[in-house]
Formats: C-alpha cells, sequence, structure tokens
C-alpha cells in the first residue's frame, strides 16, 4: 500500500518512466504531446514529492493523496492512448468514446498538477 509522499512519488516515477519510451517518434501528434505532458508532469511532481518527504517525512493521507491520484490518472491516460492506437477492428465510435474519456483524463491531470505544484511551492498542506 502507497502511504507516504515518498511512495506517492516513487509512483509519479514510475508511471513516468514507463510512458517515457512511448513519446519517441511522435513529434507533433496529440498522442505523442499528451506523453510527453503524462511524463513531465509525473516526473516533475514525483521528484517533488520525493524531496518534500525528504525534508518533512511521510506527510498525511491529506496531502500525499492527490500525489497518487495524480500517477492513476497519467497512468489511465497512456494507457487509453494505448487503446486508441492497437485496434484490431477500427471502430470509430469506440475510439470517438475513449478520445472523450482522455480529455476529461487530461483536465483532471492538470487540475492534480496544479494543486501539487501549488502544495509544494506553499510547503503547506493545501485542501483540494
Amino acid at each position: 500500500m502507497n502511504e507516504s509522499m515518498d511512495d506517492a512519488g516513487c509512483c509519479l516515477l514510475s508511471v513516468a518512466w514507463n510512458v517515457a519510451p512511448l513519446t519517441e517518434g511522435q513529434l507533433g501528434s496529440r498522442r505523442g504531446d499528451l506523453r510527453r505532458t503524462v511524463v513531465t508532469v509525473c516526473r516533475t511532481a514525483g521528484h517533488g514529492a520525493r524531496d518534500w518527504a525528504a525534508r518533512y517525512g511521510a506527510g498525511t493521507e491529506a496531502e500525499y493523496r492527490p500525489f497518487l491520484q495524480l500517477a492513476d490518472v497519467g497512468y489511465e491516460i497512456a494507457t487509453l492512448l494505448l487503446l486508441v492506437e492497437d485496434l484490431l477492428v477500427p471502430d470509430l465510435e469506440r475510439e470517438h468514446r475513449r478520445w472523450a474519456e482522455i480529455e476529461e483524463l487530461t483536465s483532471r491531470l492538470t487540475e492534480l498538477a496544479d494543486w501539487t505544484a501549488a502544495f509544494l511551492l506553499s510547503g503547506a498542506p493545501l485542501r483540494l
């Protein structure tokens, strides 16, 4: 179970590590841009969370939970992008549904990235 800010940082870095190879060769595509965003956000928040943990300790669930949620959303976006790319039978309706979900998750990623950045910059607990 992930029960500390350090654990949350490790989860974020793991997502970034696993998504990063998928960004190669996809310059100028929406998929590539989204993957690069996930990598950058997760890597930055992951290092920030681990640095915070080194200074302040494990943290409370209210502090580290948004970091875990950020990792989860990043992973989900990356997974859905794979599903959009690798269709055995093209299905435009299914692809549109998945893209709608990806865009919704991207909004959530931005919200969580803003929250985690504000938290790390303030050094004080914030409410999401």
